[in-house]
């Protein structure tokens, strides 16, 4: 009588590693296309536009058919999450991708994101981490502190630095996000949607209002590139597998299954910018992922709540 239980828990936790791996493709993906994008034909409120603008267009038919189901409790609670995974944190990997190399981006981004789990769970949200997760964290945290110091202290790239503030910035945000999405529990597909629907009713007037005609005057190539990454596949598929990879595995599974964003971000950036990561960058990298790593089969009970 009870055996359809344990199948029907497996068959959601094999669709939340299926959605998880979509997002880390995607991922480990997005800062490389991005950077050919910033340094190249497009100021960074371009693509912030094609991100939320185009992925706005792509929900609205989701809108239009299931305005229904959004209740007063779900626009409120979008706020919140927008401001942890909309505009702001658009805004800090894209402007800083004009700074540091995609590489940077992905370690202090998404790599970083399981040691801001860990600090904001316990010190936000009050979940006590255990001894695995903290030693993971720990190790992210040297991997970070490796990237930095590099950054802060080559002559050749001092300005990295500002984009590497910028990707640790925008990764604590994106911790904000995991951690609040099971939460509140809002749907996959609902808490995508209304967070570009608030980003893009931010992004499109203001891009507007900041004179830059770049996106105009871009060979329709490279436009089109730029709308597939920015508007579908970041702005729009991406964000709907995390956040059902969220809802089946829970924040700290999710969040440890990106180990392997750093590392492929990273042999992306080789091949297609010509990226050669320096010795004390690699070796950042492959311990942000190693700690990562750390975590990444754990328990759903290995997380509990501290006794208030």
């Amino acid at each position: 009588m009870n055996t359809p239980l344990p199948s029907t828990m497996k068959a959601g936790e094999l669709g939340g590693y299926g959605a998880a791996v979509l997002a880390v493709l995607i991922a480990a993906s997005y800062p490389v296309a991005t950077r050919a994008g910033v340094t190249g034909t497009f100021a960074p409120q371009d693509l912030i536009l094609l991100r939320f603008g185009v992925g706005a267009l792509i929900f609205l038919p989701y809108f239009l058919i299931h305005f229904s189901a959004f209740r007063r409790d779900i626009w409120l609670q979008g706020l919140p999450l927008t401001l942890c995974q909309g505009a702001g944190m658009a805004g800090l990997v894209i402007t800083g991708l004009q700074f540091a190399p995609a590489s940077h981006a992905a370690a202090l981004g998404p790599g970083a994101s399981p040691a801001w789990v860990v600090i904001l769970g316990f010190f936000v949200f009050s979940k006590r981490p255990v001894l695995r997760t903290v030693v993971g964290a720990t190790l992210c945290a040297v991997g970070v502190m490796t990237l930095t110091w590099w950054s802060a202290s080559s002559i050749h790239s001092a300005t990295v630095l500002i984009g590497d503030v910028m990707f640790l910035a925008a990764s604590a945000l994106g911790a904000l996000y995991v951690l609040q999405l099971r939460r509140l529990g809002i749907g996959p597909i609902q808490s995508a949607a209304i967070v570009t629907l608030y980003s893009a009713l931010i992004v499109v007037p203001w891009h507007f209002n900041s004179m830059s005609d770049a996106l105009w005057h871009a060979a329709p190539k490279e436009l089109v590139w730029q709308v597939l990454w920015q508007g579908v596949l970041v702005g729009c598929v991406a964000l709907v597998a995390l956040n059902h990879a969220i809802t089946r595995l829970g924040p700290e599974r999710s969040s440890a299954l990106v180990a392997f964003v750093p590392v492929l971000s990273a042999l992306f950036a080789v091949l297609f910018l010509g990226e050669i990561p320096s010795t004390m960058e690699a070796a950042g990298i492959l311990v942000i992922s190693a700690g990562v790593s750390v975590g990444a089969w754990r328990s759903p009970g290995d997380v509990v709540k501290v006794e208030q």
